[in-house]
């Protein structure tokens, strides 16, 4: 991983890798890993990341979905340089704090493409 590397900090709370484990343990992702291995991939993450405690949503409605406000807390709270997601209703905030960036634009950054 990259980020062993010193590229970038990740940070996670509970509650970002409990959501992470959900999805992961889903019928659809079974052609592709197994409940065991998305178990264990969750755990390494857990171990490889910054975990920082899952933060008090102060401010509802950050978000479209309130399910996600818990991201755009955690990532201010963290003091993180910015939020990396595919989910729409948080990549098309509009002036977000931190801003943020698909998976898809973190790479390319990361390897010198992106700006």
């Amino acid at each position: 991983m990259m980020c062993l590397g010193g590229h970038f900090e990740l940070i996670v709370s509970p509650a970002l890798l409990r959501e992470l484990e959900g999805v992961l343990l889903r019928a659809k992702f079974r052609k592709r890993v197994t409940k065991d291995q998305a178990r264990e991939f969750v755990a390494r993450l857990g171990e490889l990341a910054t975990n920082v405690p899952d933060p008090r949503v102060r401010e509802a409605g950050l978000t479209p979905d309130p399910k996600d406000d818990y991201l755009v807390a955690l990532a201010h709270a963290s003091g993180a340089s910015c939020l990396v997601s595919g989910d729409a209703h948080i990549v098309e905030l509009d002036d977000p704090d931190p801003p943020v960036m698909t998976p898809r634009a973190f790479f390319d950054m990361l390897e010198g493409r992106g700006s």
